[in-house]
């Protein structure tokens, strides 16, 4: 029980006391709608050579679900108390109508209502609880993965919460398909959840990939939707990290299901798209071989200072301009006006350091609500004339524009 609901996974667990009160009670009411004293077996519970013409309890219990059945379900399970099995199992469609049948929602309903004995009732919720702790949880996990594909796994959470096994596919430019397998343990801590995992070689257990997902103060009911992230290696041996979406199913049949398609929800593929870091797999020497941007690190250090950006239309109508600041410790962009903030700004060079790009967001009173610059990195380590550059944007109607860009360094 769980705020004082009684959960129930795909299979509702009885203790044999519970059910025996479920079983009579059903019976009691059928033969009292239809003044019945006697009753063989295949007619009451509505199997083998019965009348479907005739009262049976597979034809009332069809009213209640506008659907197929089994006669026969019933009677086992009473074989099973007859048997003296201590718990008895309700699947699917079983596990509701039988309690709709004597006029109850829910079992709790029931419960409440028929078993009077309270050591009988404490043990009937005890095994719900522990039932419902350990259900199956089914998750589909979706990243922007190798080959900048958009990649699924499927990811199943068992043992309270404990547990996980997940699988993923890659195709190769072939088509051919390549199954990964990991298994992992799970820690929940404050308002997280960890995974560690490990993958199988050769009989030996090597070290997998970690994921770190979000989770609050959520019940387990409300955890539809998991983010947050993943490190480890991809096929290609290179150290990797992410952001990571889950995506909870009702059951395995249905994770199956997304599972065995490519397609990927344009809404999810939207959110993961680039969300991903590859460190290439070398040991540099020396610090000029880090990566390709290396050698550039004296001329990008230059890039800090005071700046004055002048926005021109193609007609060279001055539109608006920029008071902008390159710190020299982060080399964020940030605005001289303290009415604006920028965001998610992007300073780096290219083209083997003979352009600068420059690319933010205005927040705030402004002409202009994203820019993107290219610079001539030589144009602006030689300002003697003039510097110039070009310009791409959204104005403040939503309009794209472009054209070219002054820019003048403040001391």
């Amino acid at each position: 029980m769980e705020n004082g609901k009684v959960l129930i996974s795909e299979q509702l667990s009885l203790t044999k006391y519970c059910f025996d009160k479920l079983l009579i009670g059903i019976v009691n009411k059928f033969k009292g709608k239809y003044e019945i004293k006697t009753i063989n077996d295949s007619q009451l519970f509505g199997f083998g050579n019965y009348n479907d013409i005739k009262p049976n309890l597979k034809s009332e219990f069809e009213e209640i679900t506008k659907g197929y059945i089994n006669g026969k379900y019933l009677y086992n399970k009473n074989r099973e108390l007859k048997q003296g099995r201590p718990i008895i199992k309700l699947n699917r469609e079983y596990k509701h109508v039988f309690f709709n049948y004597l006029g109850y929602d829910s079992v709790k309903a029931f419960l409440e209502n028929e078993v009077m004995d309270e050591l009988e009732l404490e043990k009937q919720f005890s095994l719900l609880q522990a039932t419902h702790s350990n259900e199956d949880f089914y998750y589909c996990a979706y990243y922007f993965g190798e080959d900048q594909r958009m990649t699924k796994g499927k990811l199943i959470i068992y043992n309270n919460w404990s547990n996980v096994e997940l699988r993923f596919i890659y195709f190769d430019e072939n088509d051919v398909k390549s199954e990964y397998i990991f298994f992992g343990i799970i820690k929940l801590s404050e308002d997280f959840m960890f995974i560690h995992t490990k993958y199988i070689v050769n009989n030996t257990k090597k070290e997998g990939a970690n994921f770190t997902f979000f989770i609050g103060k959520s019940t387990l009911s409300e955890r539809n939707y998991l983010i947050g992230t993943y490190s480890g290696f991809d096929k290609y041996n290179r150290a990797i990290a992410g952001k990571m979406i889950l995506k909870k199913f009702p059951d395995k049949k249905a994770m199956e299901s997304e599972f065995a398609t490519r397609q990927v929800d344009p809404l999810l593929t939207q959110e993961l798209r680039r969300e991903r870091i590859i460190v290439e797999s070398h040991v540099p020497s020396n610090s000029s071989k880090i990566s390709n941007k290396s050698p550039y690190a004296s001329l990008f250090s230059k890039l800090s200072g005071n700046y004055l950006f002048s926005f021109y239309e193609n007609t060279e109508k001055m539109l608006y301009s920029l008071e902008l600041s390159i710190d020299p410790h982060n080399y964020n962009i940030i605005s001289n006006d303290l009415n604006l903030i920028i965001e998610n700004d992007i300073v780096k060079l290219i083209n083997r350091g003979q352009n600068v790009y420059l690319d933010f967001e205005v927040h705030g009173v402004s002409y202009l609500q994203k820019v993107s610059m290219y610079i001539k990195m030589y144009y602006l380590m030689n300002p003697e004339k003039e510097v110039f550059g070009v310009y791409s944007g959204i104005d403040l109607n939503n309009n794209p524009i472009n054209g070219r860009v002054k820019i003048e360094i403040r001391k």
